[in-house]
């Protein structure tokens, strides 16, 4: 199983945002059958999970889940805490990061600085 599979399978559910993680081990290289594939946005990551869970990939039944949080016990990913967290963060970026608008005028404004059209 190669990463590129992994990125070209679950693309169709959203942006993913870093390349695919297959895990390996260590001494042979060969995959130790699980990986890992992060979204933007939890909207993309639950229609990746509701489509692909208990589909087929390279002839094997997937199990597609959120990954189990680092260092928790037996926490996954997704919880409504970490919901609520990123839909504050996308407010906030969309609003501080809003193009300079200080020169520039609305569709259908005409801009103050510059005098009237001629009449022909």
């Amino acid at each position: 199983l190669r990463a590129q599979l992994l990125y070209d399978t679950f693309s169709a559910f959203g942006v993913i945002v870093s390349t695919p993680k297959i895990m390996r081990d260590p001494e042979t290289g060969n995959s130790r059958g699980f990986g890992f594939v992060s979204y933007d946005c939890f909207e993309a990551s639950d229609a990746a999970i509701e489509a692909m869970n208990g589909q087929f990939l390279c002839n094997r039944a997937i199990s597609v889940t959120y990954a189990f949080k680092k260092d928790s016990k037996g926490e996954r990913h997704g919880t409504p805490a970490e919901r609520l967290l990123a839909a504050q963060h996308r407010a906030n970026a969309a609003q501080t990061s809003r193009p300079h608008t200080m020169f520039a005028t609305a569709p259908g404004q005409v801009p103050t600085t510059a005098p009237p059209p001629a009449a022909p």
